[in-house]
């Protein structure tokens, strides 16, 4: 350990570091927690502090370099209670929505010099943003510069109780600006343990080739054990053997019951072997390398086709796994559903097109990992924090595995650092749990940005076969959809995934014969699950890149075939049995959206690509839907006070996953009740405080919780009416699950330009109408907008997880697996086409998931548009344009 005499933020302290430690890890130390941890390798820019002044990744500056030097981090920044202008910047134009990069943003923003818009691109992109898009955090930044570093001119707050329909600002924002957000790993509590995994790598012996499948023939622990300041270790001895998904359903859970605590087998490269209990994240990690594994190495697949002929490996056949449909052919999900006669309508088809369109597994980098502590209370109670969007659904599952009642168990989440459907997933709360339960001590465990990549989840690759008839005015008359999705070595979301694929797209057009056959199959690679557009987001890509291809064949106009088969209000929309259908037209307002889009893009039907030497300019459009919630099943409990002091209290146990629902809830309330937003303090996703929430995935929060809120505030409202001598407590509970989810419809619209010699793709204007029914606060939907365009441009162009034979990741870090920067963003609009919905709350439509879809059919399109070349593969990297165009 070696002394150190550092100023942080005006303040002298004295401490001790290991050689080899940095910066990061001594200002957490020191209690600086609005330095957060995302990357460790200096890529993404959540740690950046300034050094005598200088901005740096204090994730890989030395802490032995600090000595008698002085950092200045987020917290430093605003004095007496002020904000500093950059911040008050920030919170005006509201450029964050999760938070957790906004304190390295605003410190890196705060130094960089730019003379022009796309100098100040260029300069952020060392920082990086999963949610916002960027759009927000450069206008933060251009409204700082404007004010010339002064106190910019602050937001006017809501003077009226009419808060509905208004951009009120989130109400996190202080906190996020300030350093101050509480995420999960911001606690360092007395006594507290470290969990780390040893995770299968493949490699039985040294120099020998990786293999992803294995059984575990003999597991010694001994060395571990001895190192001193290991705790525990648990094993698949050690642990109760009960088969569960790792996915966040309600139940009855639709998914394979295939996933143990620990077994004696491992199925990918990057599977759960054991697991250490240590005093340090250093001990913790040592002792991993004297754990002695003896494999018996098994035969293995990785490609999902032939997974699934017989005689294949099988990759689950131990008895105790459940609710597995044909675990020999390793079918983890199918579906098949028909309507119609579809052999009939192809033969009444005057042209036909088919094609096979591949789509990558990617990852959801959420800046924020996986993380999460538990303690025990002197009453017995299991105390789960966590960085989730299911705290019931992961407390149901920590239950039925612990056997513990319920109600000993809370499970709440602090601020969350982003999710986008995998943190829908229960991965470090069982373990993190059963090492609290046996050494009787708190716990954290914290993945690092290599296991986020290699051991969680991705999106579902898919492999897509579509056939589409129709007849010369372009009636659709026929489609046939197949696809099979390759789920891992888990089935954690696979049958859920792959059904929304295809109910989603073949929903869209009206065709009265549609056959849809897919498979989610089990291979030896990571698991895929729950993605933001949740499969919906694959099978528009096939859907809207062949609607194209079928209008340039008809010689028709794209958004004319378009608009003649999209469905109508009135359609009923379904698949199969007409009786099991679970999304209703309320609102529609896609003609609106269709407007916007093509006056904002100048286009004119027939329009040629524009030609400069060699690049290629051309436009290309492209329309989804998505439901609002889960019907039937997804369920939201709200109780709605009215304290003596004559405020509010809201308390629902949905989780703001950076969307900022726990602002929108609040408008909601406070619009029924007529008062302001300021007097309703709200508690939220925290299962020992609040009631019962099926939690944030689906589009639901707002169309499901919401209508929880708004129910209850109207019960309240006439409560208090009834009550008017009452000056104590009123309280009100209140439950809503949708009989059905009504649709959200956006169209987008790009334009792009193709270098034809090179094969780079430059999107440079992107345009998204969207049918929102009625956008309850227009801020926050802009973002969630810009945000899913922006994840939608990485999946079109950059991001793909790379495997080898065996199924390694091989691309397992931020500088290798691209998402987009700041630098790669072009100018965005965003309309909201606002037609009250009759079934969501004041007309509103859930919009956190379908502003995804359309992004990369859309560019897809305007490549083929631009230079005559189809892509029906993602991302279409330079090296796959430039081969198209060639071919």
């Amino acid at each position: 350990m070696q002394p150190l005499n550092l100023r942080v933020n005006n303040h002298i302290h004295t401490a001790s570091c290991h050689p080899g430690s940095s910066l990061l890890s001594l200002l957490r130390q020191l209690n600086y927690f609005g330095v957060h941890r995302a990357c460790e390798t200096g890529d993404c820019g959540a740690c950046t502090v300034w050094v005598n002044d200088t901005p740096v990744h204090s994730c890989i500056y030395p802490a032995m370099r600090i000595n008698e030097q002085s950092v200045t981090t987020i917290e430093g920044l605003s004095s007496n209670n002020e904000l500093a202008p950059i911040q008050q910047a920030f919170l005006q134009a509201q450029g964050f929505q999760c938070g957790f990069c906004t304190p390295g943003m605003i410190m890196s923003a705060a130094k960089f010099p730019f003379s022009s818009v796309q100098d100040l691109h260029t300069n952020m992109k060392g920082n990086l943003c999963r949610c916002t898009g960027y759009q927000a955090i450069i206008e933060s930044i251009l409204l700082y510069q404007k004010s010339n570093g002064r106190d910019t001119v602050a937001t006017p707050a809501i003077l009226t109780p009419h808060s509905v329909g208004e951009s009120v600002p989130k109400q996190d924002g202080t906190a996020i600006v300030t350093g101050k957000a509480y995420y999960t790993a911001d606690n360092l509590q007395s006594g507290l343990l470290h969990l780390k995994i040893l995770r299968y790598t493949g490699g039985v012996a040294s120099g020998a080739s990786p293999f992803p499948h294995a059984n575990i023939r003999e597991i010694n622990v001994d060395k571990a054990k001895a190192l001193e300041g290991v705790v525990d270790i648990f094993t698949y001895q050690d642990v109760p053997r009960i088969p569960y998904t790792t996915a966040g359903h309600a139940e009855p859970v639709p998914d394979p019951l295939d996933h143990y605590l620990l077994d004696n087998k491992v199925r990918f490269i990057g599977d759960r072997v054991a697991a250490v209990v240590a005093e340090s994240v250093e001990i913790a990690t040592k002792a991993l390398l004297l754990i002695e594994v003896d494999y018996e190495v098994l035969p293995h697949v990785t490609n999902p086709v032939e997974a699934m002929k017989d005689g294949s490996v099988v990759i689950h056949d131990e008895p105790e796994s459940q609710q597995i449909p044909d675990r020999d052919r390793n079918i983890a999900g199918e579906i098949f559903l028909e309507s119609g006669n579809v052999e009939l309508g192809f033969s009444e088809a005057d042209l036909i097109v088919e094609n096979t369109y591949t789509l990558p597994a990617v990852q959801h980098v959420h800046l924020e990992p996986h993380v999460t502590v538990t303690h025990l209370e002197s009453d017995g109670t299991l105390v789960v924090r966590s960085s989730t969007q299911v705290p019931f659904h992961c407390q149901r599952l920590l239950s039925q595995l612990f056997d513990i009642p319920q109600e000993k168990i809370r499970v709440y989440k602090p601020q969350l650092g982003g999710g986008f459907g995998n943190k829908q997933e229960i991965l470090t709360e069982d373990l993190c749990a059963l090492a609290t339960l046996r050494t009787g001590k708190p716990v954290q465990w914290e993945m690092t940005r290599n296991e986020e990549f290699t051991a969680t989840n991705s999106r579902h690759a898919m492999t897509i076969k579509l056939k589409t008839g129709v007849k010369t005015d372009g009636t659709i008359v026929a489609q046939d959809l197949e696809i099979i999705a390759n789920t891992g070595a888990y089935g954690n979301h696979g049958k859920t995934v792959v059904f929304l694929s295809g109910y989603i797209p073949l929903g869209l057009y009206r065709c009265d014969n549609k056959r849809f056959q897919a498979y989610a199959v089990y291979t030896n690679t990571m698991p895929g699950g729950a993605f933001r557009g949740y499969g919906a987001t694959q099978g528009t890509f096939a859907m809207e890149s062949q609607i194209d291809e079928i209008a340039n064949k008809l010689n028709l106009d794209v958004i004319q075939i378009r608009q003649k088969n999209l469905i109508r209000p009135g359609d009923l929309v379904s698949l199969g049995n007409d009786d099991e259908h679970f999304n209703l037209i309320g609102s529609y307002a896609v003609e609106e959206c269709f407007t916007k889009v093509i006056q904002a893009l100048n286009y004119v039907k027939g329009q040629p690509a524009v030609i400069n030497g060699n690049r290629r300019r051309g436009i290309g459009f492209a329309v989804s839907m998505q439901g609002s919630g889960l019907c039937k099943i997804h369920t939201a409990c709200v109780k709605l006070s009215r304290l003596a002091d004559g405020k509010y209290e809201l308390r629902t146990g949905s989780v703001d996953v950076g969307t900022g629902s726990d602002t929108t809830l609040r408008q909601i309330a406070a619009e029924v009740l007529g008062v302001m937003i300021a007097d309703i303090k709200i508690i939220s996703g925290d299962t020992q405080l609040t009631p019962f929430d099926a939690g944030s995935y689906a589009s639901a929060t707002m169309y499901i919780s919401g209508q929880a809120v708004k129910l209850a505030a109207e019960k309240l409202k006439q409560k208090i009416a009834d009550e008017i001598t009452s000056q104590g407590i009123i309280e009100v509970e209140e439950s809503y699950t949708a009989s059905e989810a009504t649709l959200t419809f956006a169209v987008q619209g790009v334009e792009v330009e193709v270098d034809i010699e090179t094969g780079k793709v430059e999107v440079l204007r992107c345009i998204q109408a969207i049918d929102i029914g009625k956008a309850i606060n227009p801020k926050i939907c802009e973002g969630q907008a810009t945000g899913g365009i922006a994840m939608g441009i990485g999946y079109a162009l950059t991001e793909e997880l790379l495997f080898d034979e065996q199924g390694r990741i091989i691309n397992p870090k931020l500088r290798e697996y691209r998402i987009p920067t700041a630098a790669d963003m072009p100018p965005m609009e965003i309309f909201l086409i606002e037609k009250t919905d009759p079934y969501g709350p004041f007309g509103a439509k859930g919009v956190g998931e379908i502003t995804t879809n359309c992004t990369a059919p859309a560019i897809a399109n305007a490549i083929a548009h631009a230079t005559g070349a189809r892509l029906r593969q993602l991302p279409m990297t330079p090296e796959r344009v430039w081969k198209a165009v060639r071919s």
